[in-house]
């Protein structure tokens, strides 16, 4: 008798749990009986008052249980109000709002969780972007995501700058831990990057973002501080390669300025950029770099940029050399175009220690699945007892030449260098010899002794 007493009480524990879950059931899709667009004006007001935004419903509203119980609303429109010279709106196909289950029923007060956006595109000009910083430094509004999702950045033209997928955004405020907060998992210039924007509350215009990019492997942080609408300030700081770039910038009156602190960094940064129209002017001053890395890697990947990285930009940019980790050459500048999504390499100007200047044209090739550096030298001697020291050669041999032509190719897979064509003039413009003869030099030894062996000749 005890045992049935045990299992009758059993079966109404089952029984009770059973019911509680199909009541709460009931009560979660008891509102998809509602006509939500009845109460169209309510919804919008209590829309802004938990996210700030304007929301204008122009389609269906449906109320859908599942992942959670949201509003799925059709062809609307959100709008920011930054004063009352200013605002921006975007159009949702498909905008989820988050319920808070306590509060599901229209008769009782709406309270909205979240938003969500999935698989929109966000048309940004310099106006919107001004508005949308605005928002996210002022606003204290609920949790905003979005999913799926494009941002086409467009000139004063229409003409698309920049587009970057996003596969999740979230901004959130939180008085718990004192900050506001954007989380983005993302894609620029075909690179993929995770970022974190933060800013207290109590910080007026100051706030802090992360960047990391996966392929390559670089991270930046920047400290931010703007004004107005119309200037900012900050600093960032990129690490790569197992280089650390510092910089500082400012924006005003249209113009960007960048450049790097005064410190002991070996890569330092000075940059104009114009906005209206976009024109930039920079010059990266290398320092104490090793010669197979500013030829296998930088000089090769700057001229094989994907075209979709360069996009929209023109401008010139200058590498300046300095102590450049070699025994004859020294330092020297190479200047490159940027226009109509490509990269050209207008000139390269390379010093020799004490001797004189190399002027060169450079060129990358494929051969057989292997890159291959090409470049077609001349070097005007400058000082000829100099080069006769270096190369440990007689100055009387040396004192009348005035330029050597020579062509260099290196086999960037296998590291193979050989020098051909070599041609010697002397100062009365007469050739003392051409050597067409292709010499494979593995160090600096032995260019020294091919040079004397032709000179000698």
């Amino acid at each position: 008798m005890k045992k049935i007493n045990k299992i009758s009480l059993f079966a109404k524990s089952i029984f009770i749990l059973i019911s509680l879950f199909f009541l709460f059931g009931i009560y979660l899709s008891i509102p998809v009986l509602f006509n939500y667009k009845s109460i169209e004006n309510i919804i919008e007001k209590r829309f802004y008052t938990d996210f700030n935004i304007n929301l204008n419903i122009n389609g269906d509203i449906k109320y859908q249980l599942l992942p959670k119980p949201h509003l799925l609303i059709s062809n609307s429109s959100l709008s920011i109000d930054k004063d009352s010279k200013e605002s921006m709106s975007i159009d949702i196909d498909q905008l989820k709002v988050y319920l808070n289950s306590n509060n599901l029923y229209p008769k009782t007060k709406l309270n909205f969780e979240k938003l969500e956006i999935q698989q929109n595109n966000f048309l940004l000009k310099e106006k919107e972007y001004r508005i949308l910083r605005n928002f996210f430094h002022t606003s204290e509004g609920k949790p905003i995501h979005i999913k799926k999702s494009k941002i086409f950045l467009l000139d004063d033209q229409n003409e698309t700058l920049i587009i970057s997928p996003l596969e999740k955004m979230v901004f959130s405020t939180s008085e718990t831990d004192n900050f506001k907060k954007i989380n983005i998992n993302g894609n620029i210039f075909d690179l993929d990057f995770k970022s974190r924007w933060k800013k207290e509350f109590n910080s007026k215009f100051e706030s802090q973002i992360e960047i990391d990019l996966r392929d390559p492997n670089i991270f930046i942080k920047n400290i931010l501080n703007y004004d107005n609408s119309t200037e900012l300030q900050g600093s960032s700081i990129f690490k790569f390669l197992n280089h650390i770039i510092e910089i500082n910038y400012q924006l005003k009156n249209n113009m960007i300025y960048i450049k790097s602190p005064a410190n002991n960094n070996n890569i330092k940064i000075e940059t104009k950029i114009e906005l209206k129209p976009f024109y930039l002017n920079s010059n990266f001053t290398l320092s104490r770099q090793n010669l197979n890395f500013l030829i296998d890697e930088l000089v090769f990947s700057i001229l094989n940029l994907n075209s979709e990285l360069v996009g929209n930009l023109n401008g010139d940019l200058k590498l300046s050399l300095i102590n450049i980790e070699h025994e004859i050459l020294k330092d020297g500048y190479l200047s490159f175009n940027v226009n109509e999504k490509s990269i050209n390499l207008n000139k390269v100007i390379i010093n020799l220690s004490d001797i004189g200047i190399i002027k060169s044209e450079i060129s990358y090739d494929e051969e057989e699945g292997e890159i291959i550096f090409n470049s077609s030298n001349i070097l005007t001697i400058e000082n000829y007892r100099n080069f006769a020291k270096k190369f440990q050669l007689k100055q009387r041999k040396v004192s009348d030449l005035k330029k050597i032509s020579f062509k260099i190719k290196k086999n960037i897979t296998t590291g193979i260098i050989s020098i051909f064509d070599i041609n010697i003039n002397k100062s009365d413009d007469t050739d003392l010899s051409l050597v067409e003869k292709s010499y494979n030099i593995k160090n600096l030894q032995e260019l020294k002794l091919i040079v004397k062996k032709i000179i000698n000749n």
